[in-house]
């Protein structure tokens, strides 16, 4: 499949980045906190064939829906996530790191006898170089919440909602966004923008104004396994066709395919390097850079497009990373897109 940019990308896309600034976003979903634990390698363990390693560090960043609103902030939207944490150290952390970022959290609710959704990774290496992932233990969270905490989080969208410019929905199913919760949500934004990232509950959401699966995601929602190019297209034109919503599926290192609801398909190749350092969040980037492009009055073209300058930068990163509108503008600027 041959991959374009559309014309004059990097002067439109500089003007809509200045828009950002003026922007409203609520991010609903589940709230995730990522935690790195650093050690340097010393030697094999005589109890078993694993490394010893030695402590050095451990860092906190957000993640999902809270990758999501980081990411937003980042780009200079005003944000307000819609979620829970639990009353624990690690949700405590995260609304703290928030509150220095100037992200609102009137909407997220501490949440007694139920603790916060952590995917902790274990970053090993020699102390001069860099460090990789050896394994990953998430501490999950997915029982539903319940029908008080369900209640205030469908009060805070009634209250928020008329304010906002747009919504971008991270569902992970991890008991946030009930049935009563999505509804609440697609009413109150009804006619503004709503993109939707969800790793199982796709076909929940029809009629939204985009949704952004992988590929791993893309097929089950469509119903069969995507292995090529030919799958990747019936796929695409499946869920825009039973969604009733434009449909972006990303692709790795291959780029994107954008499905528009009215006809056009179109596919963008991968900006920066086709090899990522590390892909971790870039699902995120991708979702709220197109839900702000889309809110700041941007066709969808040009929205899914400056996503995936956003995503190559981010993807350059380690660890869970954003991007900000001078990296962006810097890269519109010295990058050699390939334009159609």
């Amino acid at each position: 499949m041959k991959a374009y940019f559309p014309s004059n990308l990097p002067n439109r896309g500089l003007a809509l980045l200045k828009k950002f600034q003026k922007l409203k976003l609520m991010v609903a979903g589940d709230l995730v906190v990522d935690e790195a634990i650093y050690g340097d390698t010393e030697r094999i363990s005589r109890e078993a064939p694993v490394l010893i390693l030695r402590y050095t560090h451990t860092q906190l960043t957000p993640g999902g829906a809270a990758n999501a609103a980081n990411n937003a902030a980042d780009l200079g939207a005003k944000v307000y996530p819609l979620g829970v944490v639990g009353d624990d150290e690690q949700g405590e952390k995260l609304l703290h790191y928030f509150k220095t970022k100037k992200i609102d959290t009137s909407a997220v609710l501490t949440v007694k006898n139920r603790f916060t959704v952590v995917k902790c990774r274990i970053m090993a290496g020699a102390h001069h170089t860099a460090k990789q992932q050896v394994i990953r233990i998430d501490k999950i969270e997915d029982k539903e919440v319940s029908k008080s905490v369900e209640a205030k989080l469908i009060s805070r969208v009634a209250a928020l909602a008329p304010q906002m410019d747009g919504l971008l929905i991270s569902d992970y199913q991890l008991g946030v966004l009930t049935e009563a919760l999505r509804r609440s949500l697609l009413s109150a934004f009804a006619g503004k923008v709503i993109t939707v990232d969800s790793r199982y509950n796709l076909n929940e959401y029809r009629g939204v104004s985009l949704i952004t699966p992988n590929v791993s995601e893309a097929g089950p929602a469509a119903g069969f396994e995507v292995k090529d190019d030919e799958s990747l297209l019936r796929a695409g034109q499946i869920l825009r066709q039973k969604l009733g919503s434009h449909v972006l599926i990303t692709k790795g290192p291959h780029g994107m395919s954008l499905f528009d609801r009215q006809g056009p398909i179109s596919h963008l190749p991968v900006h920066g390097i086709d090899q990522p350092v590390d892909p971790t969040g870039a699902g995120d980037t991708v979702a709220a850079t197109t839900t702000l492009s889309l809110a700041a009055g941007a066709d969808l073209i040009l929205a899914a497009s400056l996503a995936t300058v956003a995503a190559g930068l981010v993807v350059a990163k380690r660890g869970t990373a954003t991007t900000n509108p001078d990296e962006i503008s810097k890269a519109l600027k010295i990058c050699d897109f390939k334009i159609k």
